[in-house]
């Protein structure tokens, strides 16, 4: 690949993309050069104010367009498609998480990108998360001493009337589905992610999760790493917080999604503000992950871990990147398909579990 700025195609247009093309319009390296999504007046509002061509396809838009790079940030249940119209043009992919809610589509996935000789990235953006590189860190230098538990709980919402799911376009109807920050949209991370910063894959889980248009309840998993930590997550998004504001975290600052997302204004209380806490045999960590601050815990002291000011959505952008570094220099995507698969397969063995209710072994 050249040095001159490398042609993308930002497949799907969902809230999630205006994070994605916020950090990607700041890459001196990237040249957003078509959009794509199946609502005509979207595509329409989102080409005009970035001055590129917009299409309603991706097969459209490779009949116009050639990127080196296809971005697909579409609905879940398009990523295994788009994918492919991608990779047989001769377009490197970069695909938002999960890669599919099902083994066969993932796998076909991986296979057409490997025939037509393009990489596959497998979009882990947590892992270029600021606190979350820094916590890997500490782990590792053994400052919290034998890591014994991780876990995040997600409990929010405005009730269980005010829920609305995921649509169908995402996870068709009957298929692992559920809400947005419940285990199939959100977890997938955390699946990826503890094993990743423990340096410890998952071995076994137990847990129950959510179906497309079924009844929404309590998602949970526990998981068993290799090194015997403990992992416990748990998701509920039809019921009501009972954080209170002395409990919570104040926003950085930090704005996504038109002021909807993973920040807020200058010391407004998040309710819920997403974290992760890691206890170990010495210390422990309280990962606010979005709100990017980082707090150790030790018996004696309490202190805050300064990490970079680079937040979400600027992760998205250090993602591509080291994307297009590797391409440049000829390399294997930083985060492969492997990736992805492993943390599909761990969230599939969540739902066996529930329906054999005993514990499930994560395939690798």
């Amino acid at each position: 690949m050249t040095k001159s700025p490398v042609p993308i195609a930002i497949v799907g247009l969902g809230m999630v993309a205006d994070g994605h093309i916020a950090a990607y319009r700041e890459l001196p390296d990237v040249r957003i050069a078509a959009v794509v999504d199946p609502r005509a007046e979207r595509t329409r509002e989102v080409a005009e104010k970035l001055s590129v061509p917009g299409f309603t396809s991706c097969e459209e838009m490779l009949r116009h367009v050639r990127p080196a790079i296809g971005c697909v940030l579409s609905t879940v249940a398009s990523h295994r498609p788009n994918t492919e119209l991608l990779a047989n043009a001769g377009a490197h992919v970069l695909c938002e998480k999960p890669m599919t809610n099902n083994l066969q589509d993932a796998l076909a996935m991986v296979q057409v990108c490997e025939r037509n000789g393009v990489q596959f990235m497998y979009g882990s953006s947590y892992r270029y998360l600021p606190t979350i590189v820094r916590a890997r860190e500490l782990i590792a230098s053994g400052v919290i001493g034998d890591v014994v538990l991780i876990e995040e709980r997600g409990v929010t919402g405005a009730g269980a009337d005010q829920f609305t799911p995921m649509s169908s376009a995402h996870y068709p109807e009957g298929t692992p589905g559920g809400g947005g920050f419940g285990m199939f949209d959100h977890g997938v991370h955390l699946l990826d992610i503890f094993p990743w910063i423990l340096g410890s894959s998952i071995r076994r889980v137990l847990g129950r999760g959510n179906y497309s248009g079924a009844r929404m309840s309590t998602e949970y998993a526990v998981l068993e790493h290799e090194n015997g930590a403990m992992g416990w997550l748990v998701y509920d998004e039809a019921t009501v917080s009972s954080d209170m504001p002395w409990e919570g975290l104040f926003a950085s600052g930090i704005t996504w999604q038109h002021g909807l997302g993973f920040g807020g204004d200058p010391g407004q209380w998040l309710r819920e503000a997403a974290s992760i806490r890691v206890h170990g045999t010495k210390g422990a960590l309280r990962i606010y992950y979005y709100a990017n601050r980082m707090f150790l815990c030790l018996p004696s002291s309490t202190r805050e871990i300064i990490v970079p000011a680079a937040a979400a959505p600027t992760h998205f952008g250090r993602q591509l990147q080291t994307f297009v570094e590797a391409l440049r220099h000829s390399n294997d995507a930083p985060v492969g398909p492997a990736t992805g698969i492993q943390a599909l397969q761990t969230l599939l063995a969540i739902y066996r579990s529930a329906e054999s209710r005993r514990w499930e072994a994560v395939e690798r």
